[in-house]
């Protein structure tokens, strides 16, 4: 099991769906009602953005890559040139989509509506396995995080597992369900689930923090694989074949939870990235989501 990076480089973050991310601010929104937004805030979105985002804000110089199409991709682009993230996208020829999030100050509330994209085609598929295996040879870390475009098989994940693994190279998921369930069977160094994915991943209702650890060093013992489960307030476990740890974070006042588990996997990657052990990693993990709670958002992070 591969789990700290032994070879210098960028970290690679994975964002096969990659969005338009628009925050309206509406005070006492409501249906069936004409509103006018104090404040409307666009922004190159999706998980892999998102975790790209926290890796440039704490020093790094993370690339990003997927799929993108059109004006939208553009902007895109565009986007996190200007916050000094490297893009490396493959062009699908569709229009990349928009996800919506409509936020409520007065009432604390935040509707979200979350676009599908459209298909990418088997030409536009290849062209990015290509990509991304040339990234490969000069990346130290890969993330894998979102959800998958229309049309993309969802065992995207787990080759893209093979071929880190191939090129020595460790790879940290975040996904859910059926591209959790193949990409774990392709041998990840690290997993990220919360707890809802972890019980769907396994089918049970884990209601207690013991059976959490217990279904957490059942996985990591059956794949040989890192286990590191979010638990909201209460942190986070994370499980090797060495030992288990549970990381709590400091006391915080909590704005919003949207986005701590992005920063959770940027705290992991760069903790892994620069020598640290799995525990020290899982410190600076949680402290990153604690900061993203408690620093709140405004904009949607979308999947």
């Amino acid at each position: 099991m591969l789990i700290a990076a032994t070879t210098p480089g960028p970290i690679l973050c994975v964002n096969p769906n990659a969005a338009i991310d628009k925050t309206v601010v509406v005070d006492n929104f409501s249906l069936d009602k004409i509103h006018r937004p104090q404040a409307v805030v666009s922004a190159a979105g999706g998980k892999g953005c998102n975790v790209a985002r926290v890796l440039r804000i704490l020093g790094e110089t993370p690339i990003v890559t997927g799929w993108i199409g059109g004006h939208a991709g553009r902007y895109i682009e565009a986007g996190l040139r200007a916050e000094g993230i490297s893009p490396a996208f493959t062009h699908s020829g569709c229009e990349s989509r928009t996800c919506l999030s409509i936020y409520d100050p007065l009432n604390h509330t935040l509707t979200e509506i979350y676009e599908s994209g459209e298909p990418v085609s088997r030409a536009a598929q290849r062209a990015f396995c290509t990509r991304y295996r040339a990234l490969l040879e000069r990346c130290a870390l890969v993330t894998l995080s979102g959800s998958l475009p229309v049309a993309v098989p969802e065992s995207l994940y787990a080759d893209l597992i093979r071929w880190a693994r191939q090129a020595s190279v460790p790879v940290l998921l975040d996904s859910s369900r059926v591209p959790l369930q193949l990409g774990l069977a392709a041998g990840p160094s690290l997993i990220k689930p919360n707890r809802f994915e972890l019980c769907t991943l396994l089918g049970q209702d884990l209601t207690s923090f013991d059976q959490i650890v217990a279904a957490a060093r059942s996985l990591s013992c059956r794949h040989a694989t890192a286990v590191v489960v979010s638990l909201g307030a209460e942190g986070a476990v994370a499980v090797s074949a060495e030992a288990t740890w549970h990381v709590r974070p400091p006391p915080v006042l909590a704005q919003s939870a949207v986005g701590s588990g992005d920063a959770m996997l940027a705290g992991l990657a760069i903790g892994l990235t620069h020598g640290q052990t799995l525990e020290q990693a899982l410190r600076l993990a949680v402290a990153a989501g604690a900061a993203a709670t408690s620093r709140g958002s405004r904009q949607a992070q979308c999947r």
